[in-house]
């Protein structure tokens, strides 16, 4: 399990989704090590994405980050997923 988040920093979640199309990882440290190990190919066979929450530009960031903490809190995906942070 991974939660990740998509401020405007980032272009929001169209951008986000993207970058996880483009390399299989969209950057986190520990999909990328995945990745690196079995494939993107593993991604695409093994992972399914699914949108916890979706919000508009106009929110703060850190109301956003909040929630993925508090998702990542929720899920336990830092103990049994692969978020580090």
């Amino acid at each position: 399990m991974y939660v990740g988040s998509a401020t405007s920093e980032q272009g929001m979640l169209l951008s986000r989704w993207k970058s996880y199309v483009k390399n299989g990882h969209g950057g986190n440290e520990e999909l990328k090590e995945l990745v690196e190990e079995k494939g993107r190919t593993y991604i695409q066979d093994y992972f399914q994405y699914s949108i916890l929450e979706n919000y508009n530009a106009r929110v703060d960031d850190k109301v956003i980050l909040k929630r993925e903490s508090w998702w990542k809190e929720t899920l336990v995906s830092k103990k049994f997923g692969y978020n580090r942070n």
